[in-house]
């Protein structure tokens, strides 16, 4: 058996099937998918595996749609997702400039910390925002 499965040219997690599966069903095409995890939504001890970048214990996922930005944590029964639709993102910025693999997104007043657990994964998120948004 093996730990992935691919949709629509991406690896996606074997525990994301589920919200793959809903993604692709309401008509999202899945852009990526990377271990990563909200500060608003963790501990110490989780930011400390993020920033580690301990593959072996992925507490999340950002999964990155043509529509949205879906942020997941799998469980047994149902998985955990917010989303924010990319329309209404306005910015994209490293904290501490690639020394902790922290992104800010933001939307309007609001923002939100994204810890990667790989640096790479951060890089082609920002990216994909920064071109997203200059695009409007």
């Amino acid at each position: 058996m093996t730990d992935t499965i691919e949709m629509s040219g991406i690896e996606v997690p074997k525990k994301l099937n589920r919200t793959a599966k809903k993604l692709a069903k309401a008509g999202e095409k899945l852009v990526q998918i990377a271990p990563a995890i909200l500060e608003s939504r963790a501990s110490q001890q989780m930011l400390a595996i993020a920033r580690m970048g301990m593959l072996d214990k992925i507490l999340g996922y950002l999964v990155t749609t043509d529509k949205n930005v879906h942020f997941v944590r799998p469980g047994i029964a149902w998985d955990s997702v917010q989303t924010m639709p990319l329309d209404i993102i306005d910015d994209v910025a490293y904290e501490k400039e690639f020394h902790n693999n922290t992104l800010k997104i933001k939307a309007g007043e609001r923002a939100e910390k994204i810890i990667f657990y790989d640096d790479m994964d951060g890089i082609k998120f920002y990216q994909y925002i920064k071109h997203i948004c200059s695009g409007r």
